[in-house]
């Protein structure tokens, strides 16, 4: 049995899809559209820079090359 949720969803992806042909630049032209129409605010941020040494967008060290969380390394499993 499929959730309504998911249900509902799919029916709007299909309903967006078909009102621009398949386009996704008029997908995202028409999203945009909505977005300025509703009159929320949004927060946009610039994109980090990759971090060359893992190969990964998020960079989860501390600019001083610490570690942003302190003291995991003490920390013991629960017993179980």
């Amino acid at each position: 049995m499929i959730d309504p949720v998911v249900e509902e969803v799919r029916a709007a992806r299909e309903r967006i899809a078909d009102a621009s042909g398949g386009d996704m630049h008029a997908i995202a032209t028409a999203a945009r559209q909505r977005q300025i129409a509703s009159g929320v605010t949004t927060v946009t941020r610039p994109s980090r820079p990759p971090n060359f040494a893992t190969g990964s967008r998020n960079n989860s060290t501390h600019p001083s090359g610490e570690s942003t969380v302190s003291g995991m390394d003490s920390v013991t499993p629960a017993a179980g």
